[in-house]
């Protein structure tokens, strides 16, 4: 638990602004990624669309539900 609770405090000192720095710096990484190995682009789009909704549903579960 020590990981967990060193990553809760650390998460607790940022605010909106840090919050959306990380998530822009996230994309920008995807599109190096995209950059640099041109094949990802290949990827069918509902591939895809099908990562996107099955990594959304824990984090949606956790917010509206739980």
């Amino acid at each position: 638990m020590f990981l967990k609770d060193w990553a809760e405090l650390k998460i607790r000192k940022m605010d909106w602004l840090d919050m959306a720095m990380v998530k822009w710096s996230c994309v920008l990484f995807g599109i190096l990624l995209a950059i640099i190995f041109p094949e990802l682009l290949s990827i069918n789009a509902w591939w895809m669309a099908a990562l996107f909704a099955v990594l959304l549903v824990r984090p949606l579960y956790r917010i509206y539900l739980k």
